[in-house]
C-alpha cells in the first residue's frame, strides 16, 4: 500500500522505530556498500546535479511513497526535507545522503544512489535507510527534475490578474471564495480574509491569527464561518466584520480532527480522518448551535488500513466522499441522520473531488495525490454501478491536489504543473484547453516536499479563478479568448 503523506520529516523518523539499539555499525547506507554492478552507471555523467526533483520510492515490501530532492540551492541540498550531509557526483556515480538524529538518539541515514540516467533530468537508482549504520529499509527510486514541460510557455488561455504574497513561512491549505471575499486557511497560522470584490485590487482584510490549533478548511454560512480544526473539530467564527473575525465557539464534542467541510443547505458535513475515520453530519438550521445528527462510518471502509475520508461534497440528496484507497463513496442522505451507502468506485486512490452534472449527466471527478496520480471521471447515474468513463493526466512526477467544476470545464490545481483547465463536455475524453505554470524552482521553500505548488482552487462563477500556491500565495486568474 502507498503511504499517503510519508517521507514528511515527522513520519520518516517514526518508521522502523521498533528496532532495538544494538547496532553493528555496518554502514550499509554508504555508497561503497551498495551493489550497483548491474547499473548503466556511465549514463550518470550526463545528470544535472542541480535544482528540485520529485522522487518516487518503492520499497521491497511493496510499500512506498513520493518525496522531494533538492540537488542544489542557496541553503544547501536537501533529501526528503533534511539537509544533505554527503553528496557525490562523478562520471559514473551519483549519491545523496542525509543523516538525522531520531527521537531515540539514533543516527538515521537516508541514502539515494543513482543507477542510470535516461536523460539529464531523469534517473533511477537504489534507496536505503539505515539506523546507526544497519540497514532498515531498502528499495528503488525514480526521480525527475521539476522543469516546465518542453512544449509549454508560462501560460496559455489564462492570464494572471493578481498575486498576493501571504507572508513569510505561511503555507495555504484550503480556499473558499464567497460574497467578494476569499478565505484562506493557513494551518497553525489560522486563516486570512481578502477583499476580492475587484480581483485586480485585492487587499487583505484580516489575519493571520496564529494559535495552538491547526485550521484545515473553511465554509461560510451567512455571517458565520465554520472552520475545520485539527484539535477542536469544528470552530465557529463571526465574519460579519471581515476585518475583525470573532471566535464564537469550538465544538469539542466529538473531539476529532476535521479535514474537510461541505455545506448543503442547512446540512454541514465534516470529513474526519482521525482518530476514527468518519463523516460528521450536522444540522445548522440554528447556525450557532450545530446539531450532530450522525457520526457516519462509510460502510465497508477500514480506517485502520488508511481508508478514511479526506474530501467531502454534497449535492442534492447525495453525499460524496473521497476515502483514499477505498475510493469514492456515494451515499443517500435523504434521511441525514441515517446516511446509506449507494455504491463506490475503488479503482484508484481518491484524495480530492469535484461533483456536478455535464449535459445532464451526473459526474464525479476524483483526483489521487501521489506519483502517477490523475483525475478519474466517474459516471454516478447509477451509484451501485459507478463507471469510470474517462481520465485526465498531465505527467506522473506531479500530483493532482484540488479541483473545481464550472459548467463543462474542470479546473485543476496540479501542484508543480500549476493550473490546468480541461474541457469535459465529452467526459470520455477531457481535453486541456488552458494552463498556467505557476511553479518556479527559484522561489523560497522549494524542494522540501512532494506537495509543493498550486494547492487550492475556487471558481465561484464571477469570471475569475482563485488559487493558492505554496510559495507564491493567493493567485487570481481569468481566462482569455482563444487566438
Amino acid at each position: 500500500m502507498r503511504r499517503l503523506f510519508v517521507l514528511s520529516s515527522t513520519l520518516v523518523l517514526a518508521l522502523g522505530c521498533g528496532k532495538d539499539g544494538d547496532s553493528k555499525n555496518k554502514a550499509e547506507c554508504h555508497l561503497a556498500a551498495i551493489n550497483l554492478s548491474s547499473c548503466q552507471r556511465s549514463s550518470l555523467a550526463t545528470l544535472q546535479p542541480a535544482g528540485v526533483w520529485n522522487v518516487n520510492v518503492e520499497l521491497n515490501d511493496g510499500s512506498g511513497s513520493a518525496g522531494a530532492l533538492r540537488l542544489s540551492g542557496a541553503d544547501g541540498a536537501k533529501v526528503l526535507g533534511f539537509t544533505v550531509t554527503e553528496q557525490q557526483h562523478t562520471e559514473d556515480s551519483y549519491y545523496l545522503a542525509a543523516d538525522v538524529v531520531d527521537p531515540f538518539q539514533r543516527t538515521v541515514r537516508y541514502a539515494f544512489a543513482g543507477c542510470e540516467a535516461s536523460s539529464a533530468t531523469r534517473m533511477k537508482g537504489t534507496f536505503r535507510r539505515c539506523v546507526d549504520g544497519e540497514l532498515d529499509l531498502q528499495g528503488t527510486f525514480e526521480a525527475a527534475r521539476l522543469q516546465r514541460k518542453a512544449d509549454e510557455v508560462e501560460g496559455s488561455g489564462v492570464e494572471l490578474v493578481r498575486e498576493i504574497p501571504l507572508g513569510e513561512a505561511l503555507v495555504p491549505k484550503e480556499l473558499t471564495v464567497v460574497g467578494g471575499r476569499a478565505y484562506v486557511t493557513l494551518g497553525k497560522d489560522g486563516f486570512a480574509i481578502y477583499d476580492v470584490s475587484v480581483p485586480s485590487e485585492t487587499r487583505k482584510l484580516s489575519g493571520p491569527k496564529p494559535s495552538s490549533d491547526v485550521y484545515n478548511d473553511l465554509v461560510v454560512h451567512g455571517t458565520l464561518a465554520y472552520v475545520a480544526s485539527q484539535k477542536s473539530g469544528l470552530v465557529i467564527y463571526d465574519v460579519a466584520n471581515p476585518e475583525q473575525p470573532t471566535l464564537l465557539r469550538s465544538l469539542t464534542d466529538p473531539s476529532v480532527e476535521v479535514g474537510s467541510l461541505a455545506l448543503n443547505g442547512n446540512l454541514l458535513f465534516a470529513a474526519s480522518p482521525a482518530p476514527n475515520g468518519e463523516v460528521l453530519v450536522f444540522d445548522v438550521t440554528t447556525p450557532l448551535q450545530p446539531k450532530l445528527l450522525d457520526r457516519y462510518f462509510i460502510e465497508g471502509a477500514e480506517p485502520l488500513n488508511g481508508e478514511v475520508p479526506f474530501d467531502v461534497m454534497s449535492v442534492g440528496n447525495r453525499l460524496y466522499v473521497s476515502n483514499w484507497t477505498f475510493g469514492v463513496s456515494v451515499s443517500d442522505i435523504t434521511t441525514p441522520s441515517a446516511p446509506k451507502l449507494l455504491g463506490r468506485f475503488g479503482g484508484t486512490a481518491s484524495r480530492s473531488l469535484a461533483v456536478g452534472s455535464v449535459n445532464e449527466r451526473p459526474l464525479v471527478f476524483s483526483g489521487g495525490e501521489d506519483w502517477g496520480s490523475f483525475v478519474s471521471v466517474l459516471d454516478v447515474s447509477n451509484p451501485a454501478s459507478t463507471l469510470q468513463v474517462g481520465e485526465f493526466r498531465v505527467r506522473p512526477e506531479t500530483s493532482v491536489r484540488a479541483m473545481a467544476l464550472s459548467g463543462t470545464k474542470l479546473y485543476v490545481a496540479h501542484y508543480q504543473d500549476g493550473l490546468r483547465v480541461a474541457d469535459v463536455s465529452n467526459p470520455a475524453a477531457p481535453r486541456q484547453v488552458a494552463y498556467f505554470n505557476t511553479y518556479r524552482e527559484t522561489d523560497a521553500g522549494r524542494g522540501l516536499s512532494f506537495f509543493e505548488g498550486l494547492n487550492a482552487i475556487a471558481v465561484p462563477g464571477d469570471g475569475y479563478i482563485y488559487t493558492t500556491e505554496s510559495s507564491r500565495g493567493l493567485l487570481i486568474f481569468r481566462e482569455t479568448p482563444a487566438p
